[in-house]
């Protein structure tokens, strides 16, 4: 059973989780993130690891945040990424607010926007770039390309200080580090629920499998969509091989990739369009623009049939729905 916290409890996971952020973790202690002055470590080094709570948590409910929020007093913040540095270095958020974080890559080169464990104690609406918008769980890693940007839709929930690093070799070494601030109170209202990751509605063993996969293996799909129809309709895959989904919209209008049975059995590696890569643990919904197209990078772990659809308003209806077979490998 999940369990919910609320009242006096919701503050004492929040202190929790606050003290865990400059504290131990699995593998020892993490670091205290540098200050603003610091010298970056030497270039030998490995970049030093995101703070990690006790148990790693996230936000089971994190749906009814957002849909209680009014996002009419949403407020935006942008930062630059750059060779090699955010800025600002330092962010303040206040909890329960909500906030686009407009990310973007005024540098030459792909550039990171991570932080682990203050993406798994916010509320995620979406990510969103010119092509397409991707909703999951939570997100583990965001990269966005040179001279593009991608919107953060998000509410931070819990207080605290969480390291900001981009982990692309290199670039923590040369000075690309900083930290999100959480400041107030967690909401008391919805009442949090949190949850281990380990048991999530997704693939637990999908990290490793990722890892080890050769990718140079992987098959390519192209799923068509339009008004109102995927094509192909109804398409299989192997269980255990790498697939790329190519997801096209060729309509006029935009359109939904979403398969949530399908994705709580894959192991997923990234969604990629030309703005910026997405990684979490599983993705929820794919949305794609007129015209748009987007990469999903996965393999499928259980075998069966899966419903496809696309949930914009009036768009099932019309007949926009497929399936997907997993069978087992000969």
């Amino acid at each position: 059973m999940k369990p919910t916290v609320s009242g006096p409890a919701a503050l004492a996971i929040a202190a929790l989780l606050f003290a865990a952020c400059t504290g131990g973790g699995p593998g020892g202690a993490s670091p205290t993130p540098p200050p603003a002055d610091a010298t970056p470590p030497p270039a030998a080094s490995e970049p030093a690891p995101s703070p990690a709570p006790a148990v790693d948590q996230y936000v089971v409910n994190a749906a009814d945040f957002v849909a209680a929020a009014d996002w009419d007093t949403k407020k935006t913040i942008t930062i630059d990424m750059s060779e090699f540095a955010f800025t600002p270095k330092d962010i303040t958020l206040e909890a329960g607010q909500p906030y686009i974080l407009e990310v973007i890559n005024t540098g030459t080169v792909k550039h990171e926007f991570t932080a682990e464990d203050f993406f798994r104690t916010v509320a995620t609406r979406k990510a969103e770039t010119a092509e397409s918008e991707v909703k999951v769980p939570f997100f583990t890693e965001i990269e966005v390309f040179a001279g593009k940007k991608a919107d953060l839709y998000l509410i931070p929930l819990i207080p605290g200080t969480y390291t900001l690093v981009c982990e692309i070799e290199g670039h923590y070494e040369a000075g690309m580090f900083g930290t999100i601030t959480v400041t107030g109170e967690t909401p008391a209202a919805p009442a949090i629920e949190l949850a281990d990751v380990a048991v999530g509605p997704w693939a637990h063993d999908g990290p490793a499998l990722v890892k080890s996969t050769d990718w140079a293996k992987q098959q390519e799909l192209t799923i068509d969509l339009s008004e109102y129809a995927f094509t192909p309709k109804e398409f299989n895959l192997t269980a255990g091989q790498p697939y790329v989904l190519k997801v096209v919209n060729q309509g006029a209008v935009k359109h939904e990739f979403t398969a949530e049975a399908f994705f709580g059995a894959v192991a997923f590696r990234k969604a990629e369009d030309a703005s910026a890569e997405f990684k979490a643990w599983a993705p929820r919904e794919v949305e794609v623009f007129a015209g748009q197209q987007i990469e999903v990078f996965l393999i499928p772990t259980q075998t069966g049939t899966y419903q496809l659809v696309c949930e914009i308003e009036g768009h099932f209806e019309a007949g926009m729905f497929g399936t997907i077979t997993v069978t087992a490998a000969s």
